[in-house]
């Protein structure tokens, strides 16, 4: 139990949901080996997919990451807890830019992804 509680630890829930993701496909693998190989591939290019819209968006956007409508930078205290209050509060007047570049990286990696999927 505690190696879970441990896991959901914001440091480590990558690591969590990579054991996930490996967990699930080794289960795919098992119940369908012959297509263990499409498996694979599809899902490898849908990330690819989504880690280049996230670089593009980064190169096409430089100055408006969502990062940089935050009051502090996170990269200082990224274990940051503060109970009953956001871990990283948006700057004053900002919050709708940080929304809209939210939701602009979110679309970006969707409509990727969605390309990459649709063009197999």
């Amino acid at each position: 139990m505690k190696l879970f509680i441990r896991l959901l630890n914001p440091r480590f829930q990558f690591f969590f949901f990579a054991v996930l993701a490996l967990f699930v496909t080794g289960l795919v693998a098992f119940c369908s080996p012959e297509q263990f190989p499409i498996v694979r591939y599809k899902l490898s290019l849908g990330m690819l997919a989504a880690v280049i819209a996230v670089f593009f968006d980064m190169a096409a956007f430089p100055y408006a990451s969502p990062d940089s409508y935050l009051d502090d930078d996170w990269r200082k205290n990224p274990d940051a807890d503060r109970p009953h209050e956001a871990d990283y509060p948006v700057a004053m007047c900002c919050r709708t830019l940080f929304i809209a570049a939210c939701l602009r990286r979110v679309a970006m990696v969707a409509v990727f992804v969605l390309a990459v999927s649709l063009g197999l």
